[in-house]
């Protein structure tokens, strides 16, 4: 009987630590500004819900298209760093919530070349939604 309840018991304890089992392996940080980078969020996905922010964040920077802006229109002082991971990939943007819009251009892109700036299809209330998250 003993034997049944620890097997049982052990069972239960490994289909609880499965979905928590690498909750850094997905990961967001928010930083304010560009220079100082004073940071606002960090959320990796040890919770459901936090992995529904993270899909969300995920989605401002995945479904956004290229804008035709001269890059020297872009914000002097861009008001977020955005850096997300996702096992191992690095993904990197500098965000500027324009009045309605969300634009933003990718970090790492090649240095000689001016980057290539996007607008989010999400809004700037929903950003700042997201931001704000309950």
């Amino acid at each position: 009987m003993k034997k049944a309840i620890s097997l049982l018991l052990a069972t239960a304890l490994c289909a609880f630590c499965t979905g928590c089992s690498q909750p850094d392996s997905l990961t967001l940080d928010l930083s304010q500004g560009y220079g100082e980078h004073v940071k606002l969020l960090h959320v990796n996905a040890s919770t459901a819900e936090k992995e529904e922010r993270l899909a969300a964040f995920a989605q401002v920077l995945e479904e956004a298209d290229p804008l035709d802006k001269d890059f020297s229109l872009f914000a002097y002082y861009p008001d977020y760093f955005l850096e997300l991971q996702d096992n191992g990939k690095h993904s990197a943007a500098v965000v500027d919530v324009n009045g309605e819009f969300v634009d933003f251009y990718y970090l790492g892109e090649d240095v000689a070349e001016t980057p290539q700036l996007y607008r989010s299809h999400t809004t700037a209330d929903e950003f700042r939604k997201l931001v704000h998250w309950k």
